[in-house]
């Protein structure tokens, strides 16, 4: 079976994630994407994994045998650069194979529509509708038109709408030197190079195409920036810059290398853009991201939209103009004024510039922020998604709260999995994830007592604790 998640199609490869299920995907997507779409190339793309080159030319391979003019990259690119290149070619929509921060043996598929966004539910929900009507019968034999493929770099159009979005003079005469780590993904030689065209001394690290990520899941976790931190302290580098496998995510080190929490991040560039670059109109946060969002823009007088989680609930909203900025805590990030998607190298390029024109460190900036707005604790951790959970989780989810040890609940959202919001301000959340077999918890208090009594409490709603146990 095919599902659209979040974020696209995962799935392991050679169980999930095979050729005949990437030719039969694609085939759902021309006939029921491409019909209404008014014309236009498609776009197919890919990243660095394992098979995902293979994959992107078989569904290349497969749209050209049903008429479809397809466009192709030269190589790997960054999931926002698929989304610049659909803009900037008028395509009818684009299709890249990344499991983006997913572990080695995971690929899959992201599609976009014509507007540069991850495709909203209602059209994958239709894409897996036409799966399931194909799959039982369907014949794998296609005629092949190589003359429908060409071949396309969408990589100056991409570097040339950062070049004229980013305050390159503040960040050259401040003389930051920075780290950047692709971690072996496809922003090698998009970040480090446009840092480098302006000027900006720069040491980079993992920046060779790996299938197989060094060993590890391309994600900006502590754990895995241990290389970059080590080149930090050995250089004495200003900033680390990370971004995931298929460069939509982002990881930020501050001077003296210690990582800096995502949630801090995105309200720190939130605040510089109000503060700084005239960022007005509404601002989007999914539920289980950190509510320090919201106290910034109350602080700047910007409306807070909150949407489930999922990047793909922000792109239509972007594309309007109803959001001009959009914030989730797995480190993805849109401004509208570049691209209606999350970009990781946007993101960090803003950290440069915004440490740059403070004249300060992420610490620092992040101390003064604190005491305009007040401390927030954050904190995201997950396990896996067991059968026996799946039934505990199903209880919980349709639970009625009033209170919860003692404290009492003044607000719940079921809208993605589970949201309690207490008297004081202080929140939790349980969802199941939506790329891979995990179960997210989510807290967010005052203190760092208050967060991890919070995450305590959630931990214990997925045991077998007793419903009397919890108070409602």
């Amino acid at each position: 079976m095919v599902h659209f998640g979040t974020s696209g199609w995962r799935g392991i490869v050679g169980r999930e994630i095979t050729f005949r299920k990437v030719r039969l995907v694609t085939q759902a997507i021309l006939e029921t994407v491409l019909p209404g779409s008014g014309g236009g190339d498609l776009v197919v793309a890919y990243d660095t994994r394992m098979l995902s080159e293979k994959f992107a030319r078989a569904a290349a391979q497969l749209a050209a045998g049903n008429g479809v003019s397809v466009r192709l990259p030269t190589r790997d690119i960054p999931s926002p650069v698929l989304s610049s290149a659909i803009l900037s070619q008028k395509a009818a929509a684009g299709i890249i194979f990344t499991a983006s921060h997913n572990p080695p043996e995971y690929n899959g598929l992201k599609l976009y529509t014509r507007d540069g966004i991850l495709a909203p539910t209602e059209i994958t929900d239709r894409v897996e509708a036409r799966y399931r009507e194909l799959e039982p019968g369907w014949d794998d034999v296609f005629l092949p038109r190589p003359h429908l493929i060409a071949s396309c770099d969408p990589r100056p159009v991409y570097l040339e709408r950062l070049q004229g979005l980013i305050d390159w003079e503040a960040i050259r005469s401040s003389g930051i030197t920075i780290v950047v780590d692709p971690l072996f993904g496809t922003s090698r030689e998009y970040l480090d190079h446009i840092l480098l065209e302006n000027g900006v001394p720069v040491t980079v690290i993992h920046n060779t195409r790996d299938p197989y990520f060094g060993g590890y899941a391309p994600e900006c976790t502590s754990e895995n920036l241990t290389r970059l931190r080590d080149v930090m302290r050995r250089t004495g580098a200003d900033l680390g810059l990370s971004t995931d496998g298929d460069g939509d995510r982002f990881g930020i080190l501050d001077h003296g290398a210690r990582l800096k929490d995502t949630s801090l991040a995105l309200a720190l560039v939130l605040d510089y853009l109000a503060r700084r670059r005239g960022l007005t109109g509404r601002v989007g946060r999914t539920l289980a991201t950190s509510h320090l969002v919201d106290r910034v823009a109350a602080q700047h007088g910007l409306e807070v939209v909150e949407t489930p989680v999922g990047f793909k609930n922000f792109g239509p909203m972007l594309v309007s103009g109803e959001l001009e900025f959009a914030a989730e805590e797995s480190a993805g990030l849109a401004w509208r004024r570049h691209l209606p998607e999350r970009d990781g190298i946007l993101a960090c390029l803003l950290v440069a510039e915004m440490v740059a024109v403070e004249g300060r460190t992420v610490h620092q900036l992040a101390e003064d922020l604190y005491s305009r707005v007040g401390m927030l604790h954050f904190r995201r951790t997950q396990v896996p998604l067991t059968r026996q959970l799946e039934q505990v989780l199903e209880r919980r989810f349709t639970q009625e709260f009033t209170e919860l040890d003692g404290r009492t609940v003044v607000a719940v959202d079921r809208r993605d999995g589970l949201k309690l919001v207490f008297e004081g301000g202080g929140w939790l959340a349980i969802r199941k994830a939506g790329t891979e077999p995990k179960v997210r918890l989510y807290a967010e208090g005052s203190t760092r007592e208050e967060m991890r009594y919070l995450l305590h409490l959630a931990k214990k709603l997925l045991t077998n604790w007793r419903l009397s146990d919890v108070r409602d």
